[in-house]
């Protein structure tokens, strides 16, 4: 299965590399308040069109990856108190089932 998905990365590289050959143009890059005043906060000018897909493209996955990034630890959280959760349950159990009690048959493990 992994040579499936080298594939597949390879044909997107191919892809890539035909599209940034061809759009090569040189954009100006305009950040300011135009509809309102002409005041700019920054120009960047004459840069191939390419690398502006690309940043764009990068930085969405960089934030994409951020939010991934704290779901995870927000998972791990909940999964770790859960864990606490279960083995405090657990002692109580035995507490109430005392020191001279087995268990039921039903939880006996067979071996």
């Amino acid at each position: 299965m992994g040579w499936v998905k080298n594939l597949f990365l390879l044909v997107i590289l191919i892809v890539s590399i035909f599209f940034f050959l061809q759009n090569t143009e040189q954009v100006v890059i305009r950040f300011g308040l135009s509809p309102i005043t002409d005041y700019q906060f920054f120009e960047i000018s004459k840069i191939p069109l390419f690398l502006v897909i690309l940043c764009s493209v990068v930085l969405g996955i960089l934030i994409g990856g951020l939010g991934n990034l704290y779901k995870h630890f927000q998972l791990k959280r909940t999964i770790r108190q859960n864990q606490k959760a279960i083995e405090r349950l657990e002692s109580e159990i035995q507490s109430l089932r005392g020191p001279g009690l087995d268990q039921p048959s039903f939880l006996k493990k067979e071996g």
